[in-house]
């Protein structure tokens, strides 16, 4: 749901590592000594001690970039800062370098450009492969890591959010650190209820392939078989039901101008095809792939008709009655026992979020008992018959370093593969992840890279099996 995905990096050593410019293939010469210094300026803002300096330097040198400094300095305030790793690109008006989490494992890139000495035109963000393989602990030992970098990093402000491991089916993990409402000083337990973004597309896929099945959808029929008064006859003639469920059609976004997500905004599928259904696809369906929050809509759409029910009372029906979630809903519900979504940073002022309403592309509440327990269900095969996770947990799609398949994402942490889904937003900050042995579920009211950082730390230590 956000135009960066943010990272990782410092001003120490940013110049020196540069030495090596012309051996690596890199631009040397006026232009290229720009952006060396501009690199160098922005490392040193955005690692000062007083986090109101990476403001005024976004002020002063990137206005463009001002919609999502508050995004920054929450970055800022759960990583610790970045310490720079090396410089991979540097020619004129372009700088990109692979920076560390001070205070975590991850590696990601940051790329700067611009075109004089006096503003930066773009500073963008990417996700970078970890630098080295991490030695594996034994259980005990990972669970005992595990439970101190929570304590630790929730005392240090780097982390608020609560946190769930399971080897099978069995709790090893339950905790909650930080501070759930700021006005009431209510701090986050286990049980505390988050936003889960983008997870919830999960449940939308679970529902789906039920009614596949059932042999009520099929995959590889057009959307216009189950929506014939789609507003674009040509996308829905196109457009498939695998194509939506793996990102492959073309059906873009439904969050920017004119709809943020937030309460207020219509949480009814039908409303948003109307909206946004007579769009042109953003490519050929099938040539390639592109998440798609609208194709989840769609999806939910299609559900509704073919179950002549609302999407939210087929998805009560069908995953989260089955799974015992009694805490899960598409709506903020009851505000005591929620946590409150924040941007920015507490040094410089947290800042409340409206809540956001569920969708079949996301937004919904949950905990990580919940989530615990619909992690459980698919395993045991109570959601789907194992036949059909083992095909939504192919790797059909690459994108990136990561694959998709049908609903689920398929990535590795240090060597160790995985499938489950993340869920980002401002606020909001959710990871599920489901390994051979374990299962590890982060839930988080701060935005990325809240959950992924802590995600990451677990996933790269617990045993193998």
């Amino acid at each position: 749901m956000r135009r960066r995905d943010l990272l990782s990096g410092s001003l120490g050593g940013a110049v020196a590592s540069l030495a090596g410019r012309a051996e690596a293939g890199m631009a040397a010469g006026p232009e290229a000594r720009r952006m060396e210094v501009w690199l160098a300026r922005w490392l040193a803002a955005f690692n000062a001690a007083d986090l109101h300096a990476y403001r005024t330097f976004v002020e002063e040198t990137a206005p463009s970039v001002l919609p999502y400094v508050d995004d920054d300095l929450s970055v800022r305030e759960i990583t610790g800062g970045f310490d720079l790793v090396e410089v991979e690109r540097l020619e004129a008006g372009v700088v990109t370098a692979r920076v560390r989490d001070r205070a975590w494992d991850r590696v990601s890139r940051v790329t700067l450009s611009a075109s004089d000495d006096r503003r930066l035109e773009d500073i963008a963000f990417a996700g970078a492969p970890a630098l080295e393989t991490i030695s594996r602990l034994k259980a005990d030992a990972a669970v005992a890591a595990i439970g101190d970098k929570i304590a630790r990093e929730g005392r240090a402000g780097r982390f608020s959010g609560a946190v769930l491991v399971a080897q099978g089916d069995q709790v090893a993990v339950r905790a909650g650190a930080g501070v759930a409402d700021e006005a009431s000083g209510a701090r986050i337990a286990p049980g505390t209820r988050f936003c889960i973004g983008s997870m919830g597309k999960m449940f939308t896929a679970v529902a789906v392939m039920q009614m596949v099945e059932a042999g009520r959808i099929r995959l590889e029929t057009p959307i216009r078989n189950y929506l014939p008064d789609y507003p674009n006859a040509a996308l829905a003639e196109g457009v498939t039901v695998r194509h939506l469920l793996t990102h492959t059609g073309g059906t873009g976004d439904v969050f920017g101008p004119g709809y943020d997500g937030h309460e207020g905004a219509s949480a009814e599928p039908g409303d948003l095809v109307r909206l946004y259904g007579a769009r042109e696809p953003l490519f050929a369906p099938g040539s390639r792939w592109a998440y798609s929050n609208f194709g989840f809509v769609l999806l939910g759409r299609i559900l509704e008709v073919v179950r002549d029910r609302p999407y939210g009372a087929l998805v009560e029906e069908q995953v989260f009655g089955p799974c015992g979630m009694g805490a899960t809903s598409l709506r903020f519900a009851d505000s005591r026992s929620t946590a409150t979504a924040y941007s920015g940073a507490r040094a410089t002022g947290l800042k409340p979020l409206a809540p956001y309403v569920g969708l079949p592309a996301g937004g919904g509440y949950s905990t990580v008992d919940d989530l615990g327990g619909f992690a459980v269900a698919l395993r045991q095969g109570r959601l789907v018959r194992p036949d059909t996770l083992k095909a939504m947990t192919e790797r059909l799609v690459a994108a990136g370093a990561s694959h998709w398949g049908l609903g689920f994402a398929l990535r590795e942490r240090n060597g160790l593969a995985y499938f489950g889904h993340g869920g980002s937003a401002p606020g909001v900050g959710g990871d599920l992840a489901i390994f051979p042995a374990f299962t590890t579920i982060v839930l988080c009211n701060r935005g990325h890279p809240s959950a992924v950082c802590l995600a990451d730390f677990m996933g790269a230590r617990l045993p193998q099996a």
